[in-house]
């Protein structure tokens, strides 16, 4: 084995390079966070976006390193961002995801997978619901929804489910894209 691959074997693996991967990647993420403040439109795609960096703690490093950054940068997020929506979506739900994605996408059995994945996608949707309206009580997430009367909440609940389905498929192509191409060819690692 050539001294670079055995150099870059060793710096992959010391707690050293796994530190400041996960803070850079946390830099990351809190800076995306703080912008929903001043991009509101964006508030639900930025956590996605943040969430996104968790997947190459997950492939850099392993789990428990990227379990790690996702608490810290939930942690900081409720002391940073203003912006108090897109951050119970990304401690809630889009923060931890993909690091439960990656981990459920290994597993052999697909209806498991599937019941897992709807599982953590509806509670994390009601628990985000109950908190936003203790939070928030002023706010009406059903405003402007009044033309479908009692059919609202259903027809909002089908909508995520639908926002969900390709959330995941979204998800999957990015690891696939980071494992196949960009680690291969830009990082040069296998």
């Amino acid at each position: 084995m050539p001294n670079a691959e055995k150099t870059k074997k060793r710096t992959c693996g010391t707690t050293a390079f796994r530190v400041a991967l996960g803070g850079i990647c946390a830099a990351v993420c809190l800076l995306l966070m703080f912008c929903s403040s001043f991009l509101p439109g964006l508030s639900y795609t930025i956590p996605v976006f943040a969430g996104v960096l968790m997947v190459v703690m997950i492939v850099e490093t392993d789990s428990q390193w990227a379990i790690a950054t996702y608490c810290a940068v939930s942690l900081l997020c409720l002391f940073i961002t203003p912006n108090f929506e897109a951050s119970l979506l990304f401690i809630l739900f889009m923060g931890y995801y993909p690091i439960l994605q990656f981990w459920l996408s290994k597993q052999k059995k697909k209806l498991f997978v599937w019941l897992v994945k709807l599982a953590v996608f509806n509670a994390a949707i009601v628990i985000y619901y109950n908190l936003f309206k203790l939070l928030f009580p002023a706010m009406d997430m059903l405003e402007g929804t009044e033309f479908f009367g009692k059919y609202a909440l259903p027809l909002l609940w089908l909508e995520a489910e639908i926002c969900f389905l390709v959330y995941d498929k979204f998800l999957a192509l990015v690891i696939e894209v980071y494992i196949g191409w960009f680690r291969k060819k830009i990082l040069r690692r296998k």
